[in-house]
């Protein structure tokens, strides 16, 4: 795989339409935000054909006077799972005891996609390689205190928090309602601090991947 690591989210954008066939989130919309080579980068991996297979993006939150647990308790909304319409009104998050002691310099961990079947990579680990890429990266660029990551239900109990890395999750952080429907897509909350990202960039490949 090919990897290529950038900060113009407008060219993410396009490559996330291209790919997958819907607009960049909300947390990197550069019509939102000012995202720049100080607070955030986007990762793509391509196969030998040039087709994308993989995409993760960061950003990073100064939350010196805040924990992460108030941050989301007034700003959830502004993180919504994308290509899905939602009742925002109607949604709701809970913090669980370690999004209250987040606080600091806290990096968002989003847009993680990889295609399997594209560059054969089913089965083979590539998850959790790549999203190991992104966390070394994240150090180096940012020098987070804390990083987390959003995702459904579904996604987290297929193991997508362990085959990434994530050392602690929250259940039941979110519940985002689905516009005109009385379902809700229930989320989990994933995170580390910094010292877990060392230990984790410690431990030996093969030893976490097949």
């Amino acid at each position: 795989m090919q990897i290529e690591v950038g900060h113009d989210f407008r060219q993410f954008d396009r490559i996330l339409q291209e790919a997958k066939g819907h607009e960049i989130s909300m947390p990197f919309d550069p019509d939102l935000h000012k995202l720049n080579e100080y607070n955030a980068f986007w990762l793509v991996g391509r196969t030998e054909k040039g087709e994308v297979a993989h995409t993760q993006a960061v950003r990073l939150y100064d939350m010196s006077r805040i924990t992460l647990g108030e941050y989301l308790e007034d700003n959830f909304r502004g993180f919504p799972p994308a290509g899905v319409p939602l009742n925002l009104e109607a949604s709701r998050y809970r913090a669980g005891p370690g999004a209250r002691r987040i606080r600091g310099r806290v990096c968002y961990h989003g847009e993680m996609w990889l295609d399997e079947t594209a560059g054969e990579f089913r089965g083979k680990g590539a998850s959790g390689i790549l999203t190991r890429l992104g966390f070394l990266l994240t150090i180096e660029k940012l020098a987070p205190d804390y990083i987390f990551a959003l995702m459904s239900r579904m996604v987290a109990c297929k193991g997508l928090p362990q085959r990434a890395g994530f050392m602690h999750t929250e259940p039941g952080a979110l519940s985002w309602k689905l516009a005109d429907s009385d379902r809700a897509i229930e989320g989990f909350m994933a995170y580390m601090s910094m010292e877990d990202l060392r230990f984790l960039l410690r431990l030996p490949m093969e030893e976490l991947v097949a």
